[in-house]
C-alpha cells in the first residue's frame, strides 16, 4: 500500500469515526465537521511532501503558537490534552503564578479550579449511589439526619439546577457569625421552579454525602489522586491572595472545617485529564455516567416567568447533572464544541479554567489558568494586542478590530476581559471561559491533528523499535492504562 492510499483510508476513517458519533445534527455541527475535514485534509497533503516526524513537529509548533495566544489573558497557566484510543498526551505550562517572585508554573503547580470541584462532587455522589451508600433520587429532606427541611425536592434534580435555591442571605457575606452562617445555609427556599445554574445546591449536597472526608481515601487505588484536594500546601495559584481559594463562600466553609461541594478543591492540570482516564475505566457505570450527561428534560430550554407569574423568557438549558452539556446554540452557550458524542461535556471554573471531555471520541483538554491572582498588585494589567490571526473572537463569533487591546483588569478582586479599540474606545466586556472559545476550538483540531498523524505513522512503521519510537512520542511520558 502506498504512501498516499494510507493517509487516504486513515483520513476517512477518522472523519467517519467522528461523523458518527456526533450528537446534535445541526448547522454548527456542520461546521465542526468541515472544519475538521478541511484541517486534516491540509495537513494530509504535507504528510505526502514531509516526513510523519515532521508533521508532529509542525503541528506541535503550531499548537504552541496559539498557547502564546492564549498567554494574553493570565500571568501563567498549566494545559493538556489527551486522545485515550490512540494513547496521545501533549502538556504545556506557561508564565508565572502572579506571585512577587514569579514563580513558575508546572506540571506540579496546584490551581484553584472553582467550579470544576462541581464535577468532582457529582461523581463522588454517582459513585457513593452505586455503592448503595446515598440515593441520588431521595428527597433532600427525608434523607437521615438531613437538615434541611425545607427541601421537598429530589438530590438529582438539585444537582441538575432544575430549582432557583436562595439562602436568607449572602453566605459570603463579610462579619456574620458562624451561628448566622448555619442559619442561612439550613434554611434555604425555592424560589422560582425553573432550570438556573447556582452554587446552593452543591453546597448542600456536599454536605449531605456520607463519608465525605474519605472520599479520595476510600476510592484512592481507582482515583490515583495525589495533589487534588482542598489543601493548600504547595505552590498554588488561582486564588487572589494565593493562600486561599478564592471564592468566598468557600472559603469561608473551609475556614470553618467544612468542605464545599461547589468551589475550593485544588489540583492540577493531569488532576483534571485524569477524569477521562477515571471514566474510560469504569470508575463509574454505564447508568452513572448517563445520569451525568442527563439534563432531566429533553427541552434545551425553560419558560421563566416574572414575580406575577407572567411569561418572561426562555433560558437555555445547558447543564446535565451539574457538567456542561452541548446546546443547540453552540459553543457560546455550553462551553461543549459542537458536534462532539452524546458522551460529551465540559466543567468550567470562575478562576479561569475549563475542561472537555468526549468519551466516545475518547479524548479530553483541559486549561488552568490564573487570572485572579492580584500579587499585591490592584488592579493588575496584562496588555496585549490582537493579530489579525488572532484566536480571539467577540460575543457574535467576529475577529476583533486589528490592534485592539485587550486588557485583563481586577477591581477589588473582580475580574475581566476589558477589549479597547486602537483609540482607547471600550468594543466590549467578556467573561474568560467564552473569551476563550477559540483556543478551545484550537485544542479540539489539535487532537485529531496528532491522531492522523500517529495513524499514518503507525501504518508506515516497519519495524517494532519504529513502533515504540512512535508510542513513546506520541505519549508525551504519560503511562496509559487499558480500557477495562
Amino acid at each position: 500500500m502506498t504512501k498516499e492510499e494510507i493517509i487516504k483510508i486513515e483520513y476517512q476513517n477518522i472523519i467517519n469515526e467522528f461523523a458518527n458519533n456526533i450528537a446534535l445534527k445541526n448547522d454548527n455541527s456542520t461546521k465542526t465537521l468541515e472544519t475538521l475535514k478541511e484541517e486534516l485534509s491540509k495537513l494530509g497533503v504535507s504528510l505526502l511532501e514531509t516526513s510523519p516526524q515532521d508533521a508532529y513537529s509542525n503541528t506541535v509548533a503550531d499548537y504552541f503558537k496559539s498557547i502564546r495566544e492564549a498567554s494574553k489573558v493570565s500571568p501563567g497557566f498549566g494545559t493538556a490534552l489527551e486522545d485515550i484510543h490512540n494513547e496521545i498526551y501533549l502538556s504545556k505550562y506557561v508564565g508565572n503564578i502572579g506571585d512577587i517572585d514569579k514563580t513558575k508554573v508546572t506540571k506540579r503547580t496546584r490551581f484553584d479550579i472553582a467550579s470544576i470541584t462541581k464535577l468532582f462532587t457529582i461523581i463522588e455522589a454517582l459513585k457513593l449511589h452505586e455503592e448503595g451508600l446515598f440515593n441520588v433520587y431521595s428527597l433532600i429532606n427525608e434523607i437521615e439526619h438531613s437538615p434541611y427541611k425545607t427541601l421537598s425536592i429530589p438530590v438529582i434534580e438539585a444537582l441538575r439546577f432544575k430549582y432557583e435555591l436562595q439562602t436568607t442571605g449572602r453566605l459570603d457575606e463579610k462579619g456574620i457569625s458562624n451561628p448566622e452562617f448555619y442559619r442561612r445555609l439550613l434554611r434555604p427556599r425555592i424560589t422560582q421552579n425553573h432550570y438556573i445554574y447556582s452554587d446552593i445546591p452543591y453546597i448542600i449536597i456536599k454536605t449531605l454525602l456520607p463519608s465525605t472526608k474519605e472520599f479520595f481515601s476510600m476510592y484512592s487505588k481507582e482515583l490515583n489522586y495525589k495533589t487534588l484536594s482542598y489543601s493548600t500546601n504547595g505552590i498554588i495559584t488561582g486564588s487572589e491572595d494565593l493562600k486561599m481559594v478564592s471564592d468566598g463562600k468557600a472559603r469561608r466553609m473551609v475556614e470553618m472545617g467544612l468542605e464545599p461541594g461547589h468551589a475550593g478543591l485544588f489540583g492540577t492540570v493531569n488532576d483534571i485529564i485524569k477524569v477521562l482516564d477515571l471514566l474510560n475505566n469504569g470508575f463509574l457505570s454505564a447508568k452513572s455516567i448517563e445520569m451525568l450527561l442527563d439534563n432531566g428534560t429533553k427541552d434545551y430550554y425553560t419558560p421563566v416567568y416574572d414575580a406575577n407569574n407572567n411569561f418572561k423568557e426562555y433560558r437555555a438549558i445547558n447543564h446535565g447533572t451539574g457538567v456542561f452539556i452541548e446546546h443547540p446554540e453552540g459553543l457560546n452557550k455550553s462551553q461543549v464544541i459542537s458536534g462532539l458524542s452524546t458522551r460529551a461535556f465540559s466543567a468550567t471554573g470562575y478562576t479561569g479554567g475549563y475542561s472537555t471531555f468526549d468519551l466516545n471520541n475518547g479524548f479530553a483538554t483541559c486549561f488552568l489558568c490564573n487570572p485572579v491572582s492580584i500579587a499585591n498588585t490592584e488592579p493588575y494589567h496584562l496588555d496585549n494586542y490582537t493579530s489579525p490571526d488572532s484566536l480571539f473572537r467577540d460575543s457574535k463569533g467576529q475577529p476583533y478590530p486589528t490592534h485592539s487591546k485587550l486588557v485583563t483588569e481586577f477591581v477589588n478582586g473582580q475580574k475581566a476581559i476589558h477589549v479597547y479599540d486602537e483609540e482607547g474606545n471600550l468594543i466590549e466586556n467578556r467573561a474568560f471561559p467564552p473569551f476563550l472559545n477559540g483556543f478551545k476550538f484550537e485544542q479540539f483540531l489539535t487532537i485529531y491533528k496528532l491522531r492522523f498523524i500517529k495513524k499514518v505513522s503507525l501504518k508506515l512503521a516497519e519495524s517494532d523499535l519504529e513502533i515504540e519510537e512512535i508510542n513513546k512520542r506520541f505519549s508525551g511520558g504519560k503511562t496509559f492504562k487499558k480500557t477495562s
